[in-house]
């Protein structure tokens, strides 16, 4: 079955702009996420961006990483990914956010598996934790494999009273259905109470010092051996402890 990955990022952060092009061990951000996607068997990739000016050089980045690009509307996220899959018509997706450093291929390759497995007529596969469902990963590492007809259909189906839907993609076909979930392995450690996603000033510092710990390999590391590099420096993972998620309603 066909899939391609979606990565969404634009410039106008509110929490922390330009983030997505800010330095992390010597590389845009854009450029970390890009190449620790690499590992992954998903060979095309997507960069989702805004139509703002102020994307010129998001969409500048994109292609000189070999993503295709599309910009579209700035708050309309969903909008932006069903145009991508109205014109590659894929079976599948994977969502990835520009704010999220430590992504991994290998994650990536767990949701491939699992859809191979049982998930194949499921509209939504998560990975983001144990079997129950319950989130054990860092914030910004978990992933999501989406059936592309499923996510069409959700489109005209969110009503006006809930539009913030459309900036987080799959949230309101989540919450029509029930997401299959693919738990991690048994050797992955549970660490839910760390952040792993980049939206405010501390979480940069947090992911900066995190990715001059892993040194020459901070472009292929494990999650596994993330974990054992940063329990042996908790002050790192105590930068951004503090930082508050913002709800989904938010936008």
């Amino acid at each position: 079955m066909s899939v391609i990955g979606i990565i969404q990022a634009r410039m106008g952060s509110s929490r922390l702009p330009g983030k997505i092009l800010a330095p992390i061990g010597g590389r845009p951000m854009l450029e970390v996420i890009a190449t620790r996607l690499r590992a992954s068997r998903i060979s095309r990739w997507w960069l989702a961006t805004s139509d703002r000016p102020e994307d010129d050089v998001t969409e500048a980045w994109g292609h000189s990483l070999g993503l295709r690009v599309y910009r579209g509307d700035e708050h309309d996220v969903l909008s932006r990914f069903t145009a991508i899959l109205r014109e590659e018509r894929p079976e599948w997706f994977v969502r990835v956010t520009g704010d999220n450093p430590f992504v991994s291929g290998q994650a990536v390759d767990r949701l491939l598996d699992a859809r191979d497995a049982e998930g194949k007529d499921l509209p939504l596969i998560e990975f983001v934790g144990d079997a129950n469902g319950a989130r054990s990963l860092p914030l910004g590492f978990g992933l999501q494999l989406a059936n592309a007809a499923a996510v069409i259909e959700s489109e005209a189906a969110i009503p006006q009273a809930e539009e913030h839907h459309r900036a987080h993609v799959v949230s309101w076909l989540a919450k029509q259905c029930e997401p299959k979930v693919c738990p991690i392995p048994e050797a992955w450690p549970a660490r839910p109470d760390w952040r792993f996603t980049v939206d405010t000033f501390e979480d940069l510092a947090m992911a900066r010092s995190a990715f001059a710990l892993f040194g020459p390999r901070a472009l292929c590391i494990t999650y596994p051996e993330m974990v054992a590099l940063l329990d042996r420096r908790p002050e790192i993972v105590a930068i951004n402890a503090e930082i508050e998620q913002k709800p989904v309603e938010a936008g």
